[in-house]
């Protein structure tokens, strides 16, 4: 069997000092500071909410300014778009690590940005997004909530004049990835239709390829149920994400978790309700603490 890593918004966060997207409760603040038009000028009502809990924000967005969702979107795709690893990054040091010892196992990262996938790209690794890699220098890496710079290809609207709701309405097609930065202003400023990236709300409802996010998640589930070790890190345990935890719960494989000792005491009250019989470790520091330990047991032995 192989091995799966899971990578969560905590290992984002942590994977280095510098350059590193904010968690959700510093999320909303970054968002109206790099979008004042759009995130800054949502009425007080609003603003507390998000500030509070980011997804229950969205929640009460989509009951009250359905029509602003694909806007904000677009604006938080483009927030995400510009984070970039740095060589002390500790996606590169796992990058590194994963080409030096011809690791076969898979990653799948519910985040938004592009700071894993640029450092595997980086040290020379192919990513292959839905299928199984055939070869060496190649990683399977699994999207379950899409990401900043894949666009459906399917259809093309322009934002001039249009405006429909965030809830309700999808569009699918075939997928296309811009990491380019002038196409991608181009078509993030341009195009009304949003990224293929899940809504940060309860649900992780998407609106723009949802052929792609179903298939995602499918493909998600055959991992867990394949894996002798499946490392989560930077993720806490909330069971509303059933797509994620759903499949875990059912997992033959050994769950390592790595969250700190607030998510690691959750994992163990959820492990204990649904897994008990099934084999698990926790790891009580964070993502930039138990790197090594992550790799020894995952068998990234470089």
């Amino acid at each position: 069997m192989s091995n799966l890593i899971l990578f969560g918004a905590g290992a984002s966060y942590g994977s280095n000092n510098q350059n590193v997207p904010p968690l959700g409760e510093d999320l909303f603040i970054a968002l109206q500071r790099f979008n004042p038009k759009g995130w800054g000028s949502l009425p007080p009502s609003l603003s507390i909410e998000f500030r509070e809990d980011f997804e229950n924000g969205m929640s009460l967005l989509a009951k009250t300014h359905s029509h602003d969702m694909p806007v904000l979107q677009r604006a938080m795709a483009a927030f995400f778009f510009n984070f970039q690893p740095t060589v002390n990054n500790l996606y590169h040091i796992l990058a590194k690590r994963i080409k030096k010892s011809e690791w076969q196992g898979a990653i799948a990262t519910l985040n938004y940005e592009r700071l894993l996938e640029i450092s595997l790209t980086h040290e020379g690794i192919e990513v292959i997004v839905g299928s199984e890699t055939h070869g060496k220098g190649q990683i399977e890496l699994c999207l379950p909530h899409g990401c900043c710079h894949l666009f459906c290809e399917g259809v093309s609207i322009s934002n001039h004049g249009i405006s429909f709701s965030g809830v309700g309405i999808s569009f699918d097609g075939g997928m296309k990835v811009v990491s380019n930065q002038a196409e991608y202003n181009r078509r993030i400023t341009t195009e009304a239709i949003p990224p293929v990236m899940s809504y940060f709300e309860p649900h992780k409802y998407t609106s723009s390829g949802i052929s792609f996010i179903r298939g995602q998640r499918e493909r998600w589930c055959d991992l867990v149920s394949k894996s002798g070790i499946i490392a989560a890190v930077g993720i806490r345990v909330r069971e509303r994400d059933s797509h994620i935890w759903d499949p875990m719960k059912s997992a033959s494989g050994k769950i390592v978790y790595c969250g700190g000792r607030s998510g690691g005491q959750e994992f163990l009250e959820w492990h204990n309700k649904y897994r008990s019989d099934k084999a698990y470790k926790i790891l009580h520091g964070y993502f930039a603490d138990e790197i090594n330990f992550l790799c020894n047991e995952l068998g990234i032995n470089a």
